[in-house]
Protein backbone atom coordinates (compact mmCIF):
# COMPACT_ATOMS: atom_id res chain seq x y z
CA UNK A 1 0.00 0.00 0.00
CA UNK A 2 2.81 2.39 0.85
CA UNK A 3 4.37 1.79 -2.60
CA UNK A 4 1.07 2.71 -4.26
CA UNK A 5 0.84 5.90 -2.17
CA UNK A 6 4.32 6.86 -3.39
CA UNK A 7 4.03 5.89 -7.05
CA UNK A 8 0.51 7.23 -7.68
CA UNK A 9 1.35 10.89 -6.91
CA UNK A 10 4.60 10.53 -8.84
CA UNK A 11 2.76 9.19 -11.86
CA UNK A 12 0.26 12.03 -11.67
CA UNK A 13 3.09 14.56 -11.46
CA UNK A 14 4.81 13.12 -14.55
CA UNK A 15 1.48 13.16 -16.42
CA UNK A 16 0.98 16.84 -15.57
CA UNK A 17 4.51 17.66 -16.72
CA UNK A 18 3.87 15.80 -19.98
CA UNK A 19 0.66 17.74 -20.58
CA UNK A 20 2.47 21.00 -19.86
CA UNK A 21 5.13 20.19 -22.47
CA UNK A 22 2.42 19.29 -24.99
CA UNK A 23 0.75 22.65 -24.44
CA UNK A 24 4.06 24.48 -24.83
CA UNK A 25 4.72 22.62 -28.07
CA UNK A 26 1.44 23.92 -29.46
CA UNK A 27 2.28 27.57 -28.79
CA UNK A 28 3.49 29.75 -31.67
CA UNK A 29 7.21 29.28 -32.05
CA UNK A 30 9.11 32.12 -30.41
CA UNK A 31 11.71 34.18 -32.25
CA UNK A 32 14.47 31.73 -33.07
CA UNK A 33 17.33 34.19 -32.84
CA UNK A 34 18.60 33.05 -36.27
CA UNK A 35 17.69 36.29 -38.04
CA UNK A 36 19.66 39.42 -37.16
CA UNK A 37 17.69 42.64 -37.13
CA UNK A 38 20.43 44.34 -39.15
CA UNK A 39 20.89 41.45 -41.58
CA UNK A 40 17.65 39.84 -42.87
CA UNK A 41 17.98 36.69 -44.96
CA UNK A 42 16.34 38.20 -48.06
CA UNK A 43 15.87 41.92 -48.71
CA UNK A 44 12.87 43.34 -50.55
CA UNK A 45 13.87 44.82 -53.89
CA UNK A 46 12.50 47.90 -55.63
CA UNK A 47 11.04 45.57 -58.25
CA UNK A 48 9.06 43.72 -55.58
CA UNK A 49 7.74 47.00 -54.20
CA UNK A 50 6.72 48.14 -57.68
CA UNK A 51 5.06 44.82 -58.53
CA UNK A 52 3.02 44.68 -55.33
CA UNK A 53 2.03 48.35 -55.64
CA UNK A 54 0.71 47.59 -59.14
CA UNK A 55 -1.67 45.00 -57.65
CA UNK A 56 -3.73 47.70 -55.87
CA UNK A 57 -7.39 47.72 -56.98
CA UNK A 58 -6.93 44.54 -59.00
CA UNK A 59 -9.88 42.14 -58.83
CA UNK A 60 -8.59 38.96 -57.23
CA UNK A 61 -9.72 35.53 -58.47
CA UNK A 62 -12.53 33.98 -56.48
CA UNK A 63 -11.30 30.55 -55.37
CA UNK A 64 -13.24 28.03 -53.30
CA UNK A 65 -11.16 25.55 -51.33
CA UNK A 66 -10.95 23.88 -47.91
CA UNK A 67 -8.51 24.39 -45.07
CA UNK A 68 -6.62 21.67 -43.20
CA UNK A 69 -9.59 21.20 -40.86
CA UNK A 70 -11.97 20.58 -43.76
CA UNK A 71 -13.62 23.99 -43.40
CA UNK A 72 -14.77 25.70 -46.61
CA UNK A 73 -12.71 28.77 -47.48
CA UNK A 74 -13.52 31.30 -50.20
CA UNK A 75 -10.58 33.45 -51.27
CA UNK A 76 -11.45 36.71 -53.00
CA UNK A 77 -15.13 36.40 -52.13
CA UNK A 78 -17.52 38.94 -53.60
CA UNK A 79 -19.93 40.75 -51.25
CA UNK A 80 -18.10 39.37 -48.22
CA UNK A 81 -19.02 40.49 -44.73
CA UNK A 82 -15.50 41.75 -43.97
CA UNK A 83 -12.06 42.22 -45.51
CA UNK A 84 -9.80 39.21 -45.96
CA UNK A 85 -6.09 39.16 -45.09
CA UNK A 86 -4.11 36.41 -46.82
CA UNK A 87 -0.47 35.68 -46.21
CA UNK A 88 1.77 33.11 -47.80
CA UNK A 89 4.11 30.49 -46.31
CA UNK A 90 6.86 28.49 -48.04
CA UNK A 91 7.25 24.95 -46.75
CA UNK A 92 10.47 24.67 -44.73
CA UNK A 93 11.29 28.39 -44.95
CA UNK A 94 12.98 29.61 -41.73
CA UNK A 95 11.78 33.14 -42.50
CA UNK A 96 8.20 31.87 -42.23
CA UNK A 97 8.96 30.44 -38.76
CA UNK A 98 10.46 33.73 -37.61
CA UNK A 99 7.55 35.84 -38.86
CA UNK A 100 4.66 33.57 -37.80
CA UNK A 101 4.12 34.93 -34.25
CA UNK A 102 3.81 38.47 -35.63
CA UNK A 103 0.89 37.42 -37.83
CA UNK A 104 -0.77 35.90 -34.78
CA UNK A 105 -0.44 39.31 -33.14
CA UNK A 106 -2.09 40.96 -36.16
CA UNK A 107 -4.92 38.45 -35.97
CA UNK A 108 -5.46 39.21 -32.28
CA UNK A 109 -5.42 42.92 -33.08
CA UNK A 110 -8.39 42.50 -35.48
CA UNK A 111 -10.11 39.37 -34.20
CA UNK A 112 -13.65 39.19 -35.60
CA UNK A 113 -13.11 42.20 -37.88
CA UNK A 114 -11.04 40.57 -40.64
CA UNK A 115 -10.97 37.09 -42.17
CA UNK A 116 -7.39 35.76 -41.84
CA UNK A 117 -6.12 32.93 -44.06
CA UNK A 118 -2.69 31.32 -44.52
CA UNK A 119 -1.87 29.74 -47.89
CA UNK A 120 1.15 27.41 -47.98
CA UNK A 121 2.75 25.29 -50.68
CA UNK A 122 3.17 22.47 -48.16
CA UNK A 123 1.30 19.25 -48.87
CA UNK A 124 -1.88 18.66 -46.82
CA UNK A 125 -0.10 16.62 -44.12
CA UNK A 126 2.66 19.20 -43.61
CA UNK A 127 0.17 22.06 -43.76
CA UNK A 128 -1.78 20.35 -40.97
CA UNK A 129 1.45 19.99 -38.98
CA UNK A 130 2.10 23.73 -39.40
CA UNK A 131 -1.44 24.49 -38.21
CA UNK A 132 -1.02 22.29 -35.15
CA UNK A 133 2.59 23.13 -34.30
CA UNK A 134 1.96 26.87 -34.32
CA UNK A 135 -1.54 26.62 -32.90
CA UNK A 136 -2.76 28.82 -35.77
CA UNK A 137 -6.10 30.42 -34.79
CA UNK A 138 -7.37 30.78 -38.37
CA UNK A 139 -7.56 28.79 -41.61
CA UNK A 140 -4.46 27.23 -43.16
CA UNK A 141 -4.87 26.17 -46.79
CA UNK A 142 -2.59 23.69 -48.56
CA UNK A 143 -1.71 24.78 -52.10
CA UNK A 144 0.85 22.14 -53.01
CA UNK A 145 0.61 22.90 -56.73
CA UNK A 146 0.96 26.66 -56.02
CA UNK A 147 -2.08 27.43 -58.17
CA UNK A 148 -3.55 29.86 -55.63
CA UNK A 149 -0.11 31.31 -54.88
CA UNK A 150 0.56 32.15 -58.53
CA UNK A 151 -3.00 33.37 -59.11
CA UNK A 152 -2.47 35.86 -56.28
CA UNK A 153 0.99 36.88 -57.57
CA UNK A 154 2.82 35.88 -54.37
CA UNK A 155 6.52 35.49 -55.18
CA UNK A 156 7.85 34.40 -51.79
CA UNK A 157 7.05 33.61 -48.18
CA UNK A 158 5.74 36.50 -46.06
CA UNK A 159 4.03 38.13 -49.04
CA UNK A 160 0.56 39.17 -47.94
CA UNK A 161 -2.51 40.87 -49.38
CA UNK A 162 -5.58 42.58 -47.98
CA UNK A 163 -8.67 41.91 -50.07
CA UNK A 164 -11.70 44.18 -49.82
CA UNK A 165 -15.19 42.71 -49.25
CA UNK A 166 -15.88 43.08 -53.00
CA UNK A 167 -12.79 41.07 -53.97
CA UNK A 168 -10.32 43.83 -54.91
CA UNK A 169 -6.78 44.31 -53.64
CA UNK A 170 -6.68 46.98 -50.96
CA UNK A 171 -2.90 46.61 -50.73
CA UNK A 172 -0.22 43.96 -51.16
CA UNK A 173 3.09 43.67 -49.28
CA UNK A 174 6.18 41.71 -50.41
CA UNK A 175 7.39 40.89 -46.93
CA UNK A 176 7.70 42.40 -43.49
CA UNK A 177 9.67 44.85 -41.35
CA UNK A 178 8.84 47.11 -38.44
CA UNK A 179 7.45 49.82 -40.73
CA UNK A 180 5.66 47.39 -43.09
CA UNK A 181 3.86 45.83 -40.12
CA UNK A 182 2.77 49.30 -39.00
CA UNK A 183 1.43 49.94 -42.52
CA UNK A 184 -0.38 46.58 -42.58
CA UNK A 185 -1.91 47.42 -39.20
CA UNK A 186 -3.09 50.85 -40.35
CA UNK A 187 -4.44 49.55 -43.68
CA UNK A 188 -6.40 46.70 -42.10
CA UNK A 189 -7.88 49.11 -39.54
CA UNK A 190 -8.96 51.45 -42.34
CA UNK A 191 -10.73 48.78 -44.36
CA UNK A 192 -12.17 47.09 -41.27
CA UNK A 193 -13.66 50.42 -40.25
CA UNK A 194 -12.03 50.52 -36.81
CA UNK A 195 -9.60 52.96 -35.20
CA UNK A 196 -5.97 51.98 -35.66
CA UNK A 197 -4.39 50.78 -32.43
CA UNK A 198 -0.63 50.80 -31.79
CA UNK A 199 1.02 47.58 -33.01
CA UNK A 200 4.13 46.15 -31.36
CA UNK A 201 6.41 44.92 -34.17
CA UNK A 202 8.69 43.28 -31.56
CA UNK A 203 11.71 41.67 -33.24
CA UNK A 204 10.71 42.48 -36.85
CA UNK A 205 13.70 43.53 -38.95
CA UNK A 206 14.37 47.21 -39.49
CA UNK A 207 15.19 46.64 -43.15
CA UNK A 208 12.40 45.42 -45.43
CA UNK A 209 12.70 41.62 -45.57
CA UNK A 210 10.98 38.94 -47.61
CA UNK A 211 11.00 35.14 -47.41
CA UNK A 212 12.18 32.15 -49.40
CA UNK A 213 10.95 32.00 -52.99
CA UNK A 214 8.12 29.90 -54.36
CA UNK A 215 8.79 27.69 -57.39
CA UNK A 216 9.07 30.54 -59.89
CA UNK A 217 12.42 31.43 -58.26
CA UNK A 218 12.13 35.17 -58.62
CA UNK A 219 14.00 36.03 -55.40
CA UNK A 220 17.57 37.05 -56.23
Amino acid sequence: MRLIWITAPAGLAFACIGLAFMQLARQPRAYSGDIRLDEPRHLITQQMLAETAAETNKLEPRIETTDVSGKKVILGARNAAKPQYIYFVVDGCPCSYDAEPLFHDLFNQFKGRVDFVTVTNADPAKAREWFQEHNVPYSVVSDQGENIIHAYEAKAAIYSVLVTPDGHVAKMWPGYSADILQDINATIAKFAGVPAKPFDAKYAPIEKATGCAFSDGTIK
